[in-house]
């Protein structure tokens, strides 16, 4: 009987290779584990929060978040995602605002996100766009609605979580009721640095003003968006032509994100870490990274949707206001949120 190789001690170099090897692989799973969990939770906090809207003239509504327009039958999207992104018209986000200080959301876009047609579409609203805004009393209450500005929402509250909240319900009215899953608002300088972030963005300007020039191509950076993104002619048409260069600086930086998350989807919790300081959100992190790998294998529209309307000097003929066309509204809310079915 041939004799048994005995077999080779496992050298004390291999052995320790070798446990650094399987904590490497048990870090790896542990996180990868966890990034599921944190996707879990998040897809559990921004979808399936609604059973559709109200309806519009002509509108039937049926039940479980059906309606019917125009003859055809439609069905809300439970699983799409919808969050307020809101651009504030200050520097600085102060921890207190003292009282008759006004923080107004210059920028109002619905950042939505829909899982059946990895698509990522963004709708603007006009900060001058009249609508139902809640009125508070001293001690902070809601105690009814006045029609305003959409951009006196956030002013009436605290600069930071109210102001969100009041401005996320003023939206979700002149959106017959949209369930909006969450709100994020940032202030100028936040801006600046989140275009920083991302390496900084190639627009064409649009307007000559300051040191931009029509036509020109320029690098939008830390030292010159805020400038391009807040420039405003006293004109009617003036919070339009500035929604315009912001709807570039909004397209540029969300082009950019998203490469980034793609790359890395945990990518989105540093950016947001560097912009923290100017930023008021009731995302938490499960939130960010179920954004964050959901929008990954997206894409995103080439354009930024305006709500249609018409702009007109108000009663006091010293602010634009804007009436947003309802019709036009709800074709374009049945052809985002909801999808035609048979019936």
């Amino acid at each position: 009987m041939a004799e048994e190789k005995t077999k080779k001690p496992m050298s004390k170099g291999t052995r320790v290779l070798l446990i650094i090897v399987c904590i490497i692989v048990g870090i790896a799973l542990l996180l990868g584990a966890t990034v599921l969990v944190l996707h879990q939770i998040g897809h559990s906090q921004l979808t399936g929060n609604g059973n559709g809207m109200g309806g519009a003239e002509g509108a039937e509504l049926l039940d479980e978040g059906r309606v019917r327009y125009k003859g055809q039958l439609y069905q809300y999207k439970k699983d799409i995602t919808t969050i307020l992104l809101m651009g504030v018209d200050e520097y600085e986000k102060e921890e207190a605002i003292a009282e008759g200080e006004d923080r107004s959301s210059d920028v109002n876009v619905l950042l939505v996100l829909d899982p059946t047609t990895k698509d990522i579409t963004m709708i603007s609203l006009s900060r001058d766009a009249m609508c139902q805004i809640d009125i508070l009393d001293k001690t902070g209450e809601i105690t009814g609605t006045a029609r305003a500005q959409l951009a006196l929402s956030y002013a009436y509250g605290d600069g930071a979580e109210r102001s969100c909240e009041l401005t996320r319900n003023a939206v979700s009215r002149v959106f017959y009721g949209l369930p909006i899953s969450a709100y994020a608002s940032m202030y100028m300088n936040g801006i600046a640095e989140l275009v920083e972030t991302v390496g900084g963005i190639n627009v064409t300007a649009l307007e000559t003003f300051k040191t931009f020039t029509e036509g020109q191509q320029v690098t939008l950076n830390r030292d010159n968006t805020i400038s391009y993104v807040r420039y405003r002619s006293h004109t009617v048409d003036g919070n339009n032509q500035r929604m315009e260069r912001q709807k570039q600086v909004i397209l540029g930086v969300a082009r950019a994100m998203l490469s980034k998350v793609r790359q890395s989807p945990s990518s989105v919790v540093s950016i947001y870490n560097t912009v923290q300081r100017n930023v008021t959100t009731d995302l938490n992190t499960a939130s960010m990274v179920y954004l964050a790998r959901t929008a990954a294998g997206m894409e995103l529209n080439d354009d930024v949707i305006k709500v249609q309307g018409e702009s007109v000097l108000g009663e006091d003929a010293r602010h634009a206001e804007f009436i947003v066309d309802e019709t036009a509204l709800y074709e374009l809310i049945l052809s985002v949120f909801y999808e035609p079915i048979d019936g």
